[in-house]
């Protein structure tokens, strides 16, 4: 028998409650013909991102928040096609998989993208445990190289916006780069660049250093 994947359960359970909201703000489709407003599709991400898209630590939801809106088309897109999320230790990432496919059409992508992408930046508390942001620094070099030395990102190589974003999740993902968990779907060119530059640059013990220094930047 074939083993299901870890926090497959959960994974599911989560998916039933997002696709309840987002049938919720989808109930015009039947009768008058017409798509939900962003407004409406975002109710099914409150619960994890926070009404302002502020994030919530204690469920492993980053900030949304001041993200740029072709970066999160793009992530959307890429949770809905498998390139993002698909891997089975990724908990998180199926979890977010199943909400993103519950988006019927580019159309309601693009509505809750334009909500999301207008929410004023917050600010973030930092949670890591006695990171050393000073030392971050000399390893966000090679960071900058893509990502602005702000933080500010650059569109035209997909690199996204870092400053200012949560320090646990940045330090998560690059986790995750590390492991192969994210980068490593077929066809995920940018997430290979992005697995093979952590590799390289960031060692296991920096990693905390690095996302504290990140979480501090202007942007």
């Amino acid at each position: 028998m074939n083993q299901m994947p870890r926090g497959y359960v959960g994974v599911a359970l989560t998916a039933v409650t997002l696709a309840c909201g987002l049938l919720a703000a989808g109930c015009a489709r039947g009768e008058a013909h017409t798509s939900p407003t962003g407004e409406q599709l975002y109710a099914a991400c409150e619960h994890c991102h926070g009404t302002g898209g502020e994030g919530k630590v204690e469920l492993s939801a980053p900030k949304l928040a001041g993200l740029p809106a072709w970066y999160l088309t793009r992530q959307l897109q890429r949770f809905k096609d498998g390139t993002r999320g698909k891997h089975p230790d990724d908990e998180k990432g199926l979890r977010m998989r199943a909400m993103a496919r519950q988006m019927m059409s580019d159309a309601e992508v693009d509505a809750v993208v334009a909500y999301v992408a207008a929410m004023p930046d917050v600010e973030v508390i930092p949670t890591l445990p006695e990171p050393d942001p000073a030392a971050g620094g000399a390893d966000f070099a090679a960071c900058a190289v893509c990502h602005g030395e702000k933080g500010e990102g650059n569109e035209s190589i997909m690199a996204p916006r870092i400053a200012r974003l949560n320090d646990w999740y940045v330090a998560s993902q690059i986790r995750k780069y590390r492991s192969g968990i994210r980068g490593g779907a077929e066809g995920d060119d940018v997430g290979a660049a992005m697995r093979e530059m952590v590799n390289k640059a960031v060692a296991p013990e920096r990693i905390d250093n690095l996302a504290a220094y990140i979480q501090r930047l202007p942007g």
